[in-house]
């Protein structure tokens, strides 16, 4: 009875310590760290993300996240969300690479600087390092603040 009670218990705390904060998925989307390396093939240094239990559990899940539309120009026409506003996002120096992500929606340019809400499945980016490292595909624009 004692090992039945131990396990439930192991169990409880584990799938609690690594589901994804309904209130700000961002703090489970900090669990990663990022490694730098020479890349012989392209002659620089590169980052890989390090991707932490909590992070690969919500790989290909529907998520919701809240954050700010960042002013970008985009090739493919895809949309960046930021865990901060623009004055101290990931590009301005103020954050890491964690605290954005891409947004598969078109460019939503009347949607800068301002809160919103989206919603889509997360989906990680372990080797292409000209992209994100944190990608939301099927995504849909819930709520503007």
């Amino acid at each position: 009875m004692k090992y039945i009670t131990f396990v439930l218990l192991l169990f409880s705390f584990l799938t609690t310590s690594y589901a994804q904060d309904d209130n700000n998925p961002w703090k489970t989307l900090s669990h990663v760290e990022m490694k730098t390396y020479m890349d012989e093939t392209l002659g620089f240094e590169v980052s890989e993300p390090i991707f932490g239990p909590e992070v690969e559990m919500l790989d290909g899940s529907f998520i919701t996240i809240s954050g700010y539309i960042l002013p970008v120009d985009s090739e493919d026409g895809t949309s960046i969300i930021s865990f901060m506003p623009f004055a101290s996002c990931f590009f301005c120096g103020n954050a890491g690479p964690e605290t954005v992500m891409e947004l598969d929606i078109p460019k939503v340019q009347s949607q800068v600087n301002k809160k919103v809400t989206v919603r889509g499945q997360l989906k990680l980016n372990r080797d292409d390092f000209y992209s994100l490292i944190y990608k939301l595909k099927n995504t849909e624009l819930i709520k503007v603040e």
